[in-house]
């Protein structure tokens, strides 16, 4: 990535750093605005069923006790019992006996004979309710319920008179299981068609429509329903309330991921030049991990893997050499390391002259004319020669056009072999390897790791394997680490292998030390490896 596009990156994802907190924090705001106002709407609705259902288990209770007490219809006796039970209750106006469609008598003082209409409704429990029924004792429609030939005179206003948090909340409530939805009472606007729901009983459901927040509230014993509807208007008070407390968090969230963004975009930036000054100031230094040869077990190489110590601490090459390779460093990290191999390989050449050191090239050193030139000087140190350097690239940095060509030509004429390293990994294609003239395949640690597993490219390895020796290319399989992947691979024909199964990154005196026991015997026991 360019220097412009991380610049580009970075405002695009500051951006999204101030944005999306804000947007979360609103986003919350209303979504707790609206459950506070359905939970406030489903309490009003529990409140009005409270009440209803404490009024049914007085009437319960007050037939119970009417029946029980087997007094002649309207005799002194049953009108006082009548009186009790009406003094007694919270909700019952008076208590009558009921014949027909008639009122005989009642715990009202001096009444009479009152005649009504056919029933309304006729409950689950065959209760029959007459609504809007107007009494000389009252100035207001009443309702009458009977049972078992005792009416009770209710106030269904006195249901819903439960304190709300303000004038536009509507409650309304009705018979579920009617077809016509029978209103008992209702307070406020009434309830759309599409609002009535035959819910479960003792349940409850809140949605919204139509501008209103909509709650409704089944009674678990008796057959009614409340409806509370709230205007949405209400939502946006609770929205204040909330945002008063989201908002301020969102902000605080953002201005740390702007902090963050703008931190990492800094250190990103300013990376290649630190990159170029630790080239300079030779902070870079190589490990070496062991190749080996299955058939034998000996140690017959070694890949060359750059590390950086920074500030006393090791930099992990996962972030550094993608960021080298961005800015273009990478060839001067390049240049470090061909150095130190330089430096490091005629001493372990007196001893082993065939001994050879893998060096990686990135795309960018493909590309440059001064890596042939790096190479030939490296040629011109003592001991080494063509067969003691080899050196690998990513199928991405074969890939790169005419001077990538040129550039692998000139190092075939200095004799040097040259591997195609991570190999599976990329979108190189079989006319490819045939056209690049390579010399060795790696295989890919991630393909090695499925060696013996279900895993869905288990297969890959043996697929492989079998085009490298199609193609005539020596295979090195990479990050073996049991004794099975070991077999597999030795079986199947490949003849080198590097991984922690044998030998760990190492830096240059332990490889000379690990070289001397297992780079000159044959038949080493491979089981037994140097950590």
């Amino acid at each position: 990535m360019r220097h412009s596009s991380t610049i580009t990156v970075a405002v695009l994802v500051g951006l999204v750093a101030v944005v999306a907190p804000l947007w979360i924090s609103i986003e919350l705001s209303w979504r707790e605005a609206i459950a506070n106002e359905s939970s406030l709407s489903l309490s009003y609705g529990q409140d009005v069923l409270r009440r209803a259902e404490e009024t049914s288990h007085q009437i319960r209770d007050g037939i119970a006790l009417i029946n029980s007490a087997h007094n002649k219809p309207c005799s002194t006796d049953e009108l006082a019992l009548m009186r009790k039970v009406d003094v007694g209750s919270s909700y019952i106006q008076a208590v009558g006996r009921m014949e027909g469609n008639v009122i005989l008598c009642s715990s009202v003082e001096g009444s009479s004979r009152i005649l009504l209409g056919s029933p309304t409704v006729i409950t689950e429990s065959s209760a029959e309710e007459r609504l809007n029924v107007m009494l000389p004792l009252a100035d207001h429609p009443l309702e009458v319920f009977s049972l078992q030939g005792v009416a009770f005179i209710l106030d269904p206003t006195l249901a819903l008179d439960v304190p709300t948090e303000g004038p536009d909340i509507s409650i309304t409530i009705f018979v579920p299981s009617s077809k016509n939805h029978i209103i008992f009472a209702s307070r406020g606007i009434h309830p759309h068609p599409g609002w009535y729901r035959n819910i479960t009983k003792g349940s409850s459901l809140t949605f919204r429509d139509d501008g209103y927040i909509v709650t409704i509230t089944r009674a678990k014993d008796i057959d009614i329903a409340v409806i509370t509807t709230a205007p949405e208007s209400y939502v946006i008070n609770h929205v204040n309330h909330f945002a008063r407390i989201f908002i301020p968090l969102g902000l605080f969230f953002a201005g740390l991921l702007v902090w963050a963004v703008t931190h990492v975009s800094r250190i990103r930036l300013s990376l290649p030049s630190v990159l170029q000054g630790a080239a300079k100031r030779k902070e870079f230094f190589v490990e070496y991990q062991p190749i080996v040869e299955l058939a034998t077990g000996r140690w017959i190489g070694a890949e060359a893997l750059v590390r950086w110590q920074r500030s006393g601490r090791i930099v992990r090459p996962d972030y550094f050499i993608p960021i080298a390779e961005e800015s273009g460093v990478i060839t001067e990290i390049t240049a470090c390391v061909i150095e130190i191999v330089a430096a490091d390989l005629p001493a372990l050449l007196k001893t082993s002259p065939d001994f050879l050191v893998a060096i990686n090239l990135s795309a960018n050193d493909l590309r440059s004319a001064k890596t042939v030139e790096m190479l030939k000087c490296l040629l011109k140190r003592g001991f080494i020669q063509p067969v003691n350097i080899k050196v690998e690239a990513t199928e991405r940095g074969f890939l790169q056009g005419v001077d990538t060509r040129d550039i692998l030509a000139s190092i075939r004429e200095l004799g040097i072999e040259i591997a195609i390293d991570d190999f599976g990994t990329g979108y190189s294609s079989l006319s490819c390897l045939q056209t690049l003239g390579l010399d060795a395949l790696k295989i890919d640690k991630s393909f090695v790791d499925t060696i013996e597993t279900d895993g869905a490219t288990s297969n890959v390895v043996s697929h492989i394997i079998s085009m490298a020796h199609s193609l005539n290319l020596i295979m090195v399989a990479e990050g073996v680490e049991t004794e099975a992947q070991a077999q597999f691979l030795k079986k199947g024909g490949v003849p080198f292998a590097q991984g922690w199964f044998y030998a760990k990154p190492m830096s240059f005196p332990k490889l000379c030390e690990g070289c001397a026991i297992y780079g000159v015997i044959k038949d080493q026991d491979v089981s037994s490896r140097p950590n």
